[in-house]
């Protein structure tokens, strides 16, 4: 359709109802609406020249497969395939009209605006020319690069993530006595599982991909879980006592000498000291009480003479008698009558010995008591000892853990180094 304008009044164009004029059936071919067709029916818009100008407006829903591989860190690319529905390349032409657009931008943005969750980074356009039975069919695509903007996810749910984990550690520095230790655990353990719901419930079902996110919050879980049974290995170990259980010999050995050194740790007022040293004091300590032993003088015996006197008879006499040495045996008798009056004063002397030996011994009953109190005392604190090393090395260990886990999880994000320009 073309006229003069001067003819005509000087009318440069006119509008046409939709079904005046033979209407092209070109189609969104990936259309996700119902009616497949969502455009609005609008009048044609014909000028002089002859061009004839159709702008439906309409909402667009498209199907786009996506990767969600690096959520929230990811990039989409979705398209716009439009074309004709019957028409060959030889009846019905599409060109693209880049007129005053870029390269990288082949759609008016002059309208468009910004949205809250994705970036527009790019939005190119294709002439696709395919051949079908020997015939061109000519196709429109559109393509629209999109950058998902993380700080959003970044402080409602790595932040807080981050944070629990730390406070998971922390977890460790409290003794083993708290009963809030293994509460704050499993707490942790349940934020994680909230976060991990939420990620679950944002994303599309599937399983070509798992987001890198959700590994993030499942591998918080596992390490989570894994800090829960330390702990209760920890507390299982502090309220160990000698009456139910017996350490043996490598377990001092590592958790009470070697750890202790590695993770730098101080037992005060315990000092360790290798086997042999230990046993080399032990026996100068049995050397030294048996001379001492043999060295102190000691009475004999005592002999009891027609149940009223005493006879005082030492080592020196004895041996006297046995050798036949009569002349100095005469010396030493000599000496018994001084004796004998005293006997009544050794007779008492030997009541208060009785006495003394009797106090002693419960001395001695009560001394032996101390010793095994004082032994259960240190094994008990061996028990509590090793557990304060496995806290610490649980807390060193899991410290690491949570740290290479987190770099390795997030660096592998190929936008942390890569950053799409934004046109």
């Amino acid at each position: 359709m073309r006229w003069d304008p001067k003819e005509y009044g000087n009318i440069t164009n006119i509008q046409l109802p939709n079904d005046f004029l033979w209407k092209p059936d070109i189609l969104l071919f990936n259309s996700a609406d119902e009616h497949f067709d969502a455009s609005f029916p609008v009048n044609f818009v014909v000028s002089s020249n002859g061009n004839v100008l159709l702008a439906p407006p309409g909402i667009v829903k498209i199907s786009c497969d996506l990767s969600m591989t690096w959520f929230p860190f990811d990039e989409q690319m979705c398209f716009i395939k439009y074309g004709s529905w019957t028409y060959t390349g030889r009846k019905l032409d599409l060109r693209i009209d880049d007129t005053d657009l870029t390269e990288r931008h082949k759609m008016d943005l002059t309208y468009y605006v910004p949205n809250g969750e994705f970036d527009l980074l790019a939005t190119p356009a294709d002439r696709i020319e395919s051949t079908f039975n020997d015939e061109p069919y000519i196709e429109v695509f559109f393509r629209m690069h999109l950058k998902r903007k993380t700080l959003y996810y970044g402080l409602n749910w790595i932040v807080p993530s981050i944070l629990i984990s730390v406070t998971n550690i922390l977890g460790f520095t409290m003794p083993s006595e708290c009963g809030e230790k293994i509460t704050l655990q499993i707490t942790n353990l349940l934020s994680v599982t909230v976060f991990l719901g939420m990620v679950s419930e944002i994303t599309p079902p599937t399983s070509e991909s798992i987001p890198i996110i959700a590994v993030f919050f499942s591998l918080s879980m596992m390490i989570l879980g894994c800090s829960i049974i330390a702990t209760l290995v920890i507390i299982n170990i502090h309220f160990r006592s000698p009456q139910t259980h017996q350490m043996g010999k490598w377990t001092q050995l590592i958790f009470l000498e070697w750890l202790p050194w590695v993770l730098l740790m101080s037992r005060p007022g315990k000092t360790f000291v290798r086997p042999s040293k230990v046993a080399q004091s032990q026996q100068g300590s049995r050397s030294a009480s048996a001379s001492e032993t043999r060295s102190s003088p000691h009475i004999a015996f005592l002999q009891k003479t027609s149940g009223k006197h005493v006879v005082l008879i030492d080592d020196e006499e004895s041996e006297l008698l046995t050798n036949g040495d009569i002349h100095r045996l005469e010396k030493v008798r000599a000496l018994r009558p001084h004796l004998l009056r005293s006997s009544e004063c050794i007779v008492e002397h030997s009541a208060i010995e009785n006495g003394i030996k009797e106090i002693i011994r419960l001395l001695n009953n009560f001394k032996e008591k101390l010793d095994e109190e004082e032994r259960e005392s240190d094994m008990q604190a061996d028990w509590k000892f090793t557990a304060m090393v496995i806290d610490r090395l649980s807390l060193y260990l899991f410290t690491l853990l949570i740290a290479g886990t987190t770099a390795l999880v997030f660096l592998s994000t190929p936008r942390l180094f890569v950053h799409s320009p934004i046109y």
